[in-house]
């Protein structure tokens, strides 16, 4: 990642860009759906990738919390700061997509 910064020569302060490398964990989920979640600030969720089944959450302000919804047979490419555990296998027998 790069972004612009400070840098200093001698005492003089000038513009520079500055790179910084921060790995994340890439996921395609299909299907998805969301799971129940009483906290205002948290999103949760539970998805199907090569076979297993995941559930993770990220801090989001959602007034009400999250419900049990329907799963959602589209394809959502989410990217993570650190790995996701499975939970179990997905509850559907070829890997994820609902026929």
């Amino acid at each position: 990642m790069t972004s612009w910064g400070v840098c200093w020569a001698w005492v003089v302060p000038y513009p520079c860009r500055k790179t910084s490398q921060k790995t994340r964990y890439h996921y395609d989920f299909r299907p998805w759906r969301t799971r129940f979640s009483w906290s205002p600030f948290r999103y949760k969720y539970q998805g199907c990738c090569g076979g297993l089944l995941y559930e993770w959450s990220f801090w989001r302000w959602s007034p009400f919390g999250t419900g049990n919804g329907p799963w959602v047979d589209t394809e959502w490419k989410y990217y993570s700061d650190s790995t996701i555990g499975s939970i179990g296998n997905c509850p559907f027998g070829d890997g994820g997509v609902i026929q």
